[in-house]
């Protein structure tokens, strides 16, 4: 499910809200993400900016992210992902349940294709891939397809943490589901990798589920 899908199911809401109502979104599992994802990486921000969709109607946040470990989609030194949600001049606009990434967090992304590729240098309209592999990429059910990395200050190891909080997700069946399984973390980093990469290697040949 992409983007533009699950703009359809998020609360949108342009200027600065006094407060932003959860949204209501469909739940998917660590396979169910792993699966559905064709790139996976572990990386760290390094910048972000908003401007108006192409069509004028959204505003979108583009984030540029280095790649420090490749799990899934083959070495690649950067990722940028294309997010709902952002500010242009005096005009904010909120996509509840949709990542918001900050300069210089670590993050552990499960990334489809955005529909669109960023126009590359002697490329009219950005009809091909450019150089260095610069394709758009949205993040595989919103939050739930978007870990932060953080040092646990006790123990100096480093944790993944999900960023569900804020939304309400429901499964096939159209019930809630609970935080007993809502939560993907923490756990240590390693620990979580390695599980990712088990998911990956169950994955039927051929790619995406």
């Amino acid at each position: 499910m992409n983007s533009i899908k699950f703009v359809a199911a998020a609360l949108l809401v342009l200027a600065v809200p006094t407060a932003a109502s959860a949204a209501v979104l469909p739940w998917m599992s660590l396979e169910e993400i792993t699966g559905q994802a064709e790139v996976i990486v572990l990386g760290t921000v390094e910048s972000a900016e908003s401007s108006w969709s192409p069509d004028g109607r959204i505003i979108v946040t583009r984030t540029t992210v280095s790649v420090e470990r490749p799990l899934l989609g083959g070495p690649r030194g950067k990722v940028i992902v294309e997010t709902p949600g952002g500010r242009v001049g005096d005009q904010t606009m909120i996509a509840s349940g949709a990542p918001v990434f900050q300069r210089g967090e670590r993050v552990v992304l499960f990334l489809e294709p955005a529909g669109e590729q960023l126009p590359g240098p002697g490329v009219p309209g950005g009809a091909s891939t450019p150089p260095g592999g610069a394709a758009l990429h949205a993040v595989v059910g919103w939050n739930l397809g978007r870990m932060s990395v953080r040092r646990d200050p006790l123990t100096g190891r480093d944790r993944v943490e999900d960023r569900t909080a804020g939304s309400l997700y429901l499964d096939r069946q159209g019930k809630p589901v609970g935080p007993e399984r809502s939560g993907k973390g923490p756990a240590e980093l390693g620990q979580f990798l390695q599980e990712v990469e088990r998911l990956i290697a169950r994955r039927p040949a051929g790619g995406v589920r």
